[in-house]
């Protein structure tokens, strides 16, 4: 028997291996390829991916769990360090929110620190520090329909009507915001205004395709996976070009050595 040519062996061998290594990135590319021919037919671009894990590895998910108060028919609901009024986003926050409450002339949001004015319609009116009359408010409430704040002393303080002022009041007859918990409803209206609509599939498509899905080196890694392409392409080319040969060549034998 002829001995197996080193050569064309270790063509062979690596056209193997590297076949068997780059065949999952191949399908991916393959099939993501396809898909984004025809993203229309497909409606990739009016489709959304609401995945938890999906948005978190893309920076959308929120990180924390929202805190809600009901205000009257209304939401106040603190996100990530967003004010929002039911599912719109009132402003940026810096403090923990503590309770909301609507009063005769605004709606008053203890953070901290400070209170937040909106209008009772949501629109945002000022942000108020309170660090010259007390600091620390661990919760909120309302006496005469007027706030109340308690702080860590504890020491309760209500506020005029024009909420300008603080005067310290004992703790009887307050009665203190709860929290809210969110229907499922609610809640995805909230997470929506967050997040928008949600993620495109067609963007999940497109960085599977180029490998961005994957982090800063899997565009590298696709790029491996079409160079490894190319080389299957002509290792195979190489490979059957080779074995034409040694047929033609075994056939030429046979005709001219006939016994």
């Amino acid at each position: 028997m002829g001995k197996r040519k080193p050569t064309k062996f270790t063509v062979f061998l690596w056209h193997r291996r590297i076949g068997l290594l780059a065949i999952v990135l191949v399908i991916i590319l393959s099939i993501t390829g396809i898909m984004l021919n025809h993203t229309d037919k497909l409606m990739l671009d009016s489709r959304y991916i609401n995945n938890s894990w999906l948005l978190s590895w893309y920076g959308i998910e929120p990180q924390e769990q929202p805190v809600s108060f009901k205000v009257g028919d209304n939401i106040i609901s603190s996100l990530d360090n967003k004010l929002f009024f039911n599912d719109t986003v009132v402003t940026e926050l810096q403090q923990t929110m503590h309770g909301a409450m609507a009063g005769e002339q605004f709606i008053v949001v203890a953070l901290e620190s400070a209170i937040i004015l909106l209008t009772l319609e949501g629109e945002f009116i000022e942000h108020v520090s309170t660090s010259i009359s007390f600091t620390d408010i661990q919760r909120l409430g309302m006496k005469y329909n007027r706030p109340v704040i308690e702080t860590s002393d504890p020491l309760y303080y209500i506020a005029d009507e024009h909420i300008l002022d603080w005067d310290v009041i004992s703790n009887e007859g307050i009665e203190w915001t709860q929290q809210h918990t969110l229907s499922d409803q609610e809640r995805e209206a909230l997470l929506v205004s967050y997040r928008g609509n949600g993620l495109k599939l067609e963007r999940v498509i497109l960085d599977l395709h180029s490998g961005r899905i994957f982090g800063q080196y899997g565009v590298y890694v696709m790029d491996a996976a079409a160079i490894a392409l190319l080389w299957l392409s002509f290792s195979g080319l190489w490979v059957w070009g080779s074995r034409r040969s040694k047929m033609r060549q075994k056939r030429h034998y046979q005709k001219h050595h006939r016994s």
